[in-house]
């Protein structure tokens, strides 16, 4: 296996961003997250890898490889829509007021899921699809680094609510104290599903996410039937789906406790560093926003705020799940991507993004006002802003998991900095005249600054491959 450190010159995590909910997977996510018929173990290549080199694919093989795409879009769209299903829950049950609350309590888990795999997933996604190591070993190490990241991420997230909240909101500690519990079941639920993503096995893959995306929500739904749901209910129910979503992975696996594993935890840890480094840069930038709204903003107008995070989460769905099959495109060393498909690949996404973000700004004022319920009319002008810092988002992600297939996870740390430190100069200029808004428009800054940055890095890298044609 390559080593993680090197920069492979030559040829996006489903990472993308967890909501308040159970893990779906940067993919990434989050969000967090079966053997597929057209892919076998041994295919690790990406999706599109045909684009590049059609001599050496079948008709069946690129169907097979088109089918599996389609297919992971498929779930993707199907967790997405169960994230939204939560969020209007979590709105109708909690109120504005309750929802602000709810984000506070889960902001720091949010922030720190992916920072505190500390790289683990994408180090267990490329010795996946290396397979070279005998992958129940390869699972059990897996969960034995989830168990490791999860309850280092958990003393960092208790630590935060400590000593990090601003002091009209200090009354949440214990609640966020409560849902850092969480972070154990989310870790080994990421990091061992990334072992199927490696290996190209989407079908467990998908599944797996799609059961940990929907324990949250019918915890919830149950819940609301059966009584009234409170804000401490809402927290015990999240940590319970994160226990549902670990044990949904254990399934399966003989003496998941007891048996060997492999590589040790101590050498994934190390290999992963540099991957580490590069989400801290990233999951704080993308979740900037939202700390600057629970510093700056009321508990009310936080609610707003937060309900509609998951409202756009549809548009990040297509580019995020390209970034799954770009990551092991990037790994493959036999193999790379040309100019022109750099171009095919980043054109059609910005121009599906802009036209689905059009057609969302057309239909969301309506939709939150018949969904949400009237009180949350106010929501609708951060759902106009934040639709397309999604749909640039997901574009982000899948260019990013590239970079990080080729080995080169630290390339686009500097450009993260700069964007994060854009951000808290457009919010301190806008924010007296604009309000809370000005954190959405800070965070569209940002965005673009990455997405015109990372594609330079990406067309740097491909521009120095032997096989590339421009």
């Amino acid at each position: 296996m390559p080593s993680p450190h090197s920069t492979v010159v030559a040829s996006p995590s489903m990472a993308a961003s967890l909501p308040e909910s159970a893990p779906t997977m940067n993919d990434s996510a989050p969000t967090a997250v079966s053997d597929l018929p057209l892919m076998t173990d041994g295919e690790h290549e990406s999706a599109f890898e045909g684009v590049a080199v059609p001599s050496q694919m079948g008709r069946t093989k690129k169907l097979g490889k088109l089918g599996s795409f389609v297919q992971t879009v498929g779930f993707a769209f199907a967790i997405v829509a169960l994230q939204m299903t939560q969020g209007i829950l979590l709105a109708r049950l909690l109120g504005p007021e309750g929802r602000g609350q709810y984000a506070t309590t889960v902001l720091y888990v949010q922030m720190l899921l992916y920072v505190g795999l500390f790289g683990g997933l994408e180090v267990i996604c490329r010795y996946a699809a290396e397979g070279k190591t005998d992958i129940l070993r390869l699972r059990r190490a897996a969960m034995w680094l989830g168990i490791t990241t999860g309850a280092i991420t958990t003393v960092l997230v208790i630590a935060c609510n400590a000593f990090a909240l601003p002091e009209e909101k200090r009354f949440l500690m214990p609640l966020g104290w409560l849902c850092a519990i969480s972070m154990i079941g989310q870790h080994v639920m990421l990091i061992m599903t990334a072992v199927d993503r490696g290996a190209g096995k989407f079908v467990a893959y998908n599944v797996l996410r799609f059961v940990a995306a929907a324990a949250f929500p019918t915890l919830l739904l149950i819940a609301a039937i059966v009584t009234d749901v409170t804000l401490q209910l809402a927290c015990v129910l999240f940590v319970a789906s994160s226990v549902i979503s670990m044990i949904a992975c254990l399934y399966g696996i003989k003496r998941p406790l007891t048996g060997p594993s492999e590589p040790p935890v101590r050498r994934l840890l190390s290999e992963s560093r540099p991957y580490g480094i590069a989400m801290l840069a990233t999951d704080l930038f993308e979740r900037l926003d939202l700390l600057l709204v629970m510093w700056l903003i009321p508990l009310v107008t936080q609610g707003f705020y937060a309900a509609m995070v998951p409202v756009v989460y549809p548009l990040t769905v297509i580019p995020n799940t390209l970034g799954i099959f770009l990551f092991n495109a990037g790994a493959d060393n036999s193999k790379s991507l040309t100019t022109r498909d750099v171009h095919r690949i980043l054109g059609g996404s910005i121009a599906i993004q802009t036209l689905s973000t059009v057609a969302f700004m057309l239909l969301v004022g309506p939709l939150v006002n018949l969904v949400y319920g009237a009180e949350f009319g106010p929501a609708v002008r951060f759902a106009l802003w934040l639709a397309p810092v999604s749909a640039i988002k997901g574009i982000l992600q899948g260019l990013d998991s590239y970079v990080k297939g080729r080995g080169r996870p630290l390339a686009p740390i500097r450009c993260r900095i700069v964007a994060s430190i854009v951000m808290v100069i457009v919010v301190a200029v806008l924010l007296e005249s604009q309000g809370a808004v000005a954190i959405a428009i800070a965070a569209l800054v940002g965005q673009v600054i990455c997405l015109i940055w990372l594609s330079a890095i990406v067309y740097s890298d491909v521009s120095q491959s032997k096989n590339s044609s421009g």
